[in-house]
């Protein structure tokens, strides 16, 4: 369970493991956002409306300047738009990505008591670590959300004491992703 204020609120993996009969409605979203969700697949197939944006890293290694800081411009814009972007031709390889991912799930396939052992205390102000979403959507209803939240930069925020030690190559391909991060800017 984490604490915050006088609230208490527990994991989702806890929730979901207790044998709950039905959603908490802190959880449920309204029947007209409901309505409006559609099948994620095939909105994602379709061209109009919002997209992620995507930018092409190779245009950084145009020998054409205007390439290269048109570039520049789509991954601040991006990031200052959307704070989120997806990133193709970026040089990370593929089985780096895989061990990262890997390594990921093995942290939440840990018993709740393990990952526990890496809980944030948002009430005094740490938000690195194990943790669930407790910030409610648009609609006020509470994301239904684990997560470990590390910070990689500015490097003077990275704290490394907190990362899990279980998988045991979690900080170690984590830290080899992070230096192919840095490459790339």
């Amino acid at each position: 369970m984490m604490v915050t204020s006088s609230f208490v609120v527990p994991r989702v993996e806890s929730l979901a493991s207790s044998g709950i009969q039905s959603i908490p409605k802190e959880y449920i979203r309204p029947q007209e956002e409901l309505s409006s969700i559609r099948d994620v697949f095939e909105e994602e197939k379709k061209v109009e409306g919002p997209q992620v944006p995507t930018i092409d890293l190779k245009e950084m290694e145009s020998e054409d300047k205007v390439v290269r800081e048109k570039c520049r411009e789509e991954l601040v814009k991006a990031a200052t738009e959307w704070g989120v972007m997806h990133l193709v031709n970026h040089g990370i390889p593929d089985d780096l990505i895989d061990r990262v991912k890997k390594a990921g799930q093995a942290f939440f396939d840990l018993p709740i008591e393990e990952k526990e052992k890496h809980a944030n205390d948002q009430a005094s102000g740490n938000v690195q670590g194990y943790g669930s979403k407790l910030a409610n959507n648009a609609s006020g209803q509470l994301e239904w959300e684990d997560y470990f939240f590390h910070l990689i930069f500015p490097e003077d925020k990275r704290d490394f004491s907190i990362w899990p030690k279980t998988p045991s190559d979690y900080t170690y391909v984590f830290f080899i992703f992070l230096r192919q991060l840095i490459l790339l800017f």
